[in-house]
């Protein structure tokens, strides 16, 4: 036995018919070993059945690698870096849209492209979007032909940089390089803006996104006690009341003994919107027609180095505007009550603002007190400029532009009573020059009216649509929900984050927490309804008293 079992394990393999032997195949005599091609099979048990089992390698060895020398590398010098070609800003979140003041081009056969002086070099910036707009006023057409365009990018730029525009091509400009090639003035812009973190709203309605259109009569009441609260707040911080200057004509005294009324109301405005910039002069000037030459020498007193006021009171008047004759923008006479505007000082709207008023002799006392209020409307719009530094206003969404403003005309009110009697939410429509007023006749408002307002005037420049002035209704009221539940320093917040680059529908985001196109859906249905409500016979008393 002993040497059959010898023999056995020393036989070779190819003296074995054990081709018809593979894995999982049937076989007769348990624990019996078969060689086939350096592999051994056994017959195993697997279950009730006897089977070839996977089999097992002999025979072959795997030969050791063989060691080679590796050859130390030969050192190299280090690659030089090349010097950087274009800009990369390290905020590649913020988008800036911006628009070239000088450079009349014809976009045909002309390059335009914003450059970044790094180290003494100007390195260009790669833009995310660019283009042409055309640009009568600047490049008046019959001077300059084709040359009648002014360039634009949405670039990544990060603050305190100096940039310029560089031309090619056919362009008017005043500077030129050793290559004939054109470049603007260079500007630097403005450290990072350090973003106002809204105060949360203070009130006990506890009004959400979830809850606020089941609750539109309590938005009122939370919008007004988070006002007042506000202001109280605030009282005490740096405001534009420390840099305020006003003049009544004794004509505009006589007329309305109570006309200090809307400088006060300014006042109260400044404590809501302390955290937000003004400019370093605020002047609230207030006369009559027959007294303009009066109050024009007295202007120049006040601030004799531009002459802004006095010009915005030829605009009001219709003798220095390009308005068309009719417009309402403009007042030729008293036939519409009082009327005023809010202006900057066209050199530098940082050092100055100022709202100019023309009071008329009326009956109705009403409109006085009207003009009152729209003393800090028009603060309101100073702030807009002061915040988006007047050119890049056309980023604001329409609705938020006077929306704004006449939810500050009426929070700045002293009682509830009063700021429910100044609320205008009765919808019109006007053409952009002031032409074609048409008071709206409907007394019920949906949904889908409202969000296909909301989509078109989300980021739409103002004055362009006859639709423009219903977001003196619908922006009011949009703006009075935000408050109720953001707080009264929340909309500003989200015009400042426009304004430093972001875009509206990220800077919505940032500071309510939800999304645009759901806090929309939202609105529509809110504002719907407290436009319905304003043409009810319950519009005064509807509403929840604080």
């Amino acid at each position: 036995m002993l040497f059959f079992a010898l023999a056995f394990t020393l036989i070779p393999t190819s003296a074995v018919s054990a081709p018809n032997v593979s894995p999982g195949t049937p076989c007769k005599v348990l624990s019996q070993k078969v060689g086939y091609l350096n592999i051994v099979y056994t017959c195993v048990k697997s279950g009730k059945k006897l089977v070839w089992s996977k089999g097992v390698a002999f025979g072959i060895q795997t030969p050791s690698p063989t060691r080679t020398q590796t050859p130390a590398p030969t050192p190299t010098a280090s690659p030089t870096v090349p010097e950087p070609s274009t800009y990369v800003a390290k905020d590649q979140k913020t988008v800036r849209h911006l628009k070239a003041s000088e450079g009349c081009a014809n976009p045909a056969n002309s390059t335009a492209e914003l450059q970044v002086l790094v180290d003494g070099k100007w390195l260009a910036i790669k833009p995310i979007k660019a283009g042409w707009t055309l640009a009568s006023s600047a490049c008046p057409v019959a001077q300059l032909g084709k040359k009648d365009s002014l360039a634009w990018e949405d670039v990544y730029l990060d603050g305190d940089v100096t940039f310029r525009w560089y031309f090619t091509g056919e362009v008017n400009i005043f500077h030129h390089d050793n290559r004939g090639n054109g470049y603007s003035e260079s500007q630097t812009l403005p450290p990072p803006t350090s973003f106002v973190i809204p105060h949360p709203v203070e009130n006990t309605y506890r009004i959400t996104w979830q809850n606020i259109a089941s609750r539109v009569k309590d938005i009122s009441a939370a919008a007004y006690s988070d006002a007042q609260a506000t202001i109280a707040r605030n009282q005490e911080l740096p405001s534009a009341a420390a840099v305020f200057t006003t003049y009544i004509s004794p004509g505009a005294a006589q007329i309305y003994p109570q006309a200090e009324n809307g400088p006060n109301l300014m006042r109260r405005t400044f404590s809501l919107f302390a955290k937000y910039p003004h400019a370093k002069q605020v002047f609230y000037v207030a006369t009559t027609m027959e007294e303009i030459q009066q109050t024009y020498a007295k202007i120049d007193a006040l601030y004799p180095s531009s002459p802004f006021m006095k010009n915005t009171y030829d605009g009001l008047y219709g003798t220095n505007t390009n308005l068309p004759e009719g417009s309402v923008y403009t007042h030729a006479k008293c036939e519409g009550g009082d009327s005023g505007r809010n202006t900057s000082d066209w050199k530098n709207m940082m050092l100055a603002s100022a709202i100019v008023w023309n009071f008329c002799d009326r009956k109705n006392p009403r409109d006085h007190i009207e003009s009152d209020h729209g003393a800090p409307h028009e603060h309101t719009h100073n702030v807009q400029a002061q915040i988006y530094d007047r050119k890049q206003l056309e980023l604001q969404p329409c609705w938020m532009k006077e929306g704004e403003a006449e939810w500050a005309q009426t929070a700045a009110s002293p009682s509830f009573t009063e700021y429910l009697d100044l609320q205008h939410f009765h919808p019109y429509y006007l053409s952009s020059t002031g032409l074609n007023y048409k008071q709206l006749t409907q007394t019920t408002y949906t949904i889908s009216e409202l969000d296909e307002y909301f989509k078109e005037a989300v980021v739409m420049p103002c004055n362009t649509t006859p639709r423009q002035a219903m977001s003196y209704s619908a922006g009011a009221a949009a703006i009075e929900a935000l408050v109720a539940i953001g707080g009264s320093e929340s909309f500003f917040a989200v015009d400042q984050r426009i304004a430093s680059g972001i875009n509206f529908v990220d800077a919505f985001k940032d500071v309510y927490a939800v999304s645009w196109d759901y806090a929309e859906e939202i609105l529509a249905d809110v504002v719907a309804q407290k436009l319905t409500f304003a043409q009810s016979k319950d519009a005064l008393t509807y509403q929840t008293r604080p």
